[in-house]
């Protein structure tokens, strides 16, 4: 850090009359920074040499930049100094996530808090910071354990997929084999051929909506959050379904309000919820032979304003006992489940900052709903 701050002036440490505030900060488990104006470290704890792995008497003087990028504009940018006693005001201050970066230059997650010291004859800034590396570490695990379920969820579905791909695969063989025989006659019948080439291009587009559909459930990465349609969400599932729908003998009802808000979410996760609610409603069916077999899904703005998504079937329902023990992971009813489709789409819709539960029907068959907050906020991606 020398070299870092070599051309700064080197800001003189807090004065020893605040030794109780000192020893405060010592008896903390996480890092202490205290900045003066020009975001110069004037107190650091025990706490913040073990987590940057400086020596104190690197620290004081030291930019807060150094350790965490940003964190003077951010915070010291919005302090507001009394002209008469030179103390400050306020300022700028809350939780937000960052990165930081230690002594070796590798860079870690954190959340920082930063709030005004009015006790001292100079503005003050007090920021703690909190390692999340943790945090992080398992939302990652969390985001691969939900990729390969649904790549598990879609090898099971490979029979219906296909078939639901071999349909306009097999309609351009037949338009192409058509087109070809118009092509051989005198004259040319160009309206027919006109419109078998029509018919090519659909097919062709069907063809490619059924990859993208497979492509992006099995599309690993990051959390992507941005303003989608949840209406969009559930037909792309519906469709991918369709041939899955057609042998199981199940007929999907959708009843979705045309004026349905965006959500601000992540669109291959929120399509792993609806199919994960969708396929437990057609194997609750299924394995009980109910002979009417129908799936309802509705979406609709609640009282409080969220966009709520209900799975409705008329399958045998769920035993009071196990009605929120179906969201525990390893917990399933099937002979070959894993348990674990209900408790990530659970952590799923959490993490976008919404609710997830189950009822039984007032006749037969089970409820699963999920609401989620609509407008532009962001999910809260970096929450456990």
């Amino acid at each position: 850090m020398t070299e870092a701050t070599s051309t700064l002036t080197r800001a003189e440490p807090l004065p020893h009359d605040d030794d109780p505030f000192r020893n405060t900060l010592e008896l903390l488990p996480f890092a202490i920074l205290v900045t003066n104006l020009h975001g110069e470290i004037v107190l650091a704890n025990a706490a913040s040499e073990k987590l940057f792995g400086y020596s104190r008497a690197d620290l004081i003087g030291a930019s807060a930049n150094v350790l965490v990028p940003g964190l003077r504009d951010g915070a010291h940018a919005a302090l507001q100094i009394d002209t008469a006693s030179g103390h400050a005001l306020s300022a700028a201050h809350g939780s937000r996530d960052v990165f930081a970066r230690r002594k070796e230059g590798t860079e870690f997650p954190v959340e920082i808090t930063t709030n005004p010291l009015t006790s001292h004859k100079e503005a003050l800034m007090l920021t703690v910071v909190i390692d999340r590396s943790e945090r992080y570490e398992l939302q990652r695990n969390r985001q691969d354990l939900a990729h390969l379920t649904r790549v598990s969820t879609l090898g099971e579905l490979a029979g219906s997929l296909a078939h639901e791909l071999n349909q306009p695969l097999t309609a351009i063989l037949s338009n192409a084999q058509a087109a070809q025989r118009f092509m051989a006659m005198e004259p040319i019948d160009l309206d027919e051929v006109r419109e078998i080439l029509y018919d090519l291009v659909a097919d062709n587009r069907r063809a490619s909506e059924v990859i993208r559909r497979i492509r992006a459930l099995l599309k690993k990465g990051a959390l992507a959050a941005a303003p989608l349609s949840l209406a969009d969400v559930i037909t792309d599932v519906a469709l991918l379904l369709h041939s899955d729908a057609i042998v199981r003998c199940v007929r999907v009802f959708m009843n979705i309000d045309p004026a349905l808000p965006p959500v601000h979410g992540d669109r291959v996760q929120l399509q792993q919820v609806v199919l994960n609610l969708l396929l437990n409603a057609f194997d609750a069916m299924e394995s009980h032979g109910v002979p009417d077999r129908e799936v309802v899904i509705e979406a609709s703005v609640d009282d409080e304003g969220a966009v709520r998504v209900a799975v409705r079937d008329c399958g045998p329902g769920l035993a009071d006992d196990i009605v929120e023990k179906v969201f525990t992971p390893f917990f399933t009813s099937k002979r070959d489940g894993l348990g674990l489709g209900l408790s990530i789409s659970r952590s799923i819709v959490d993490t976008h900052g919404g609710r997830m539960w189950a009822e039984n029907n007032a006749g037969a068959g089970a409820t699963f709903y999920f609401t989620l907050p609509t407008g532009s906020a962001p999910c809260h991606h970096t929450k456990p």
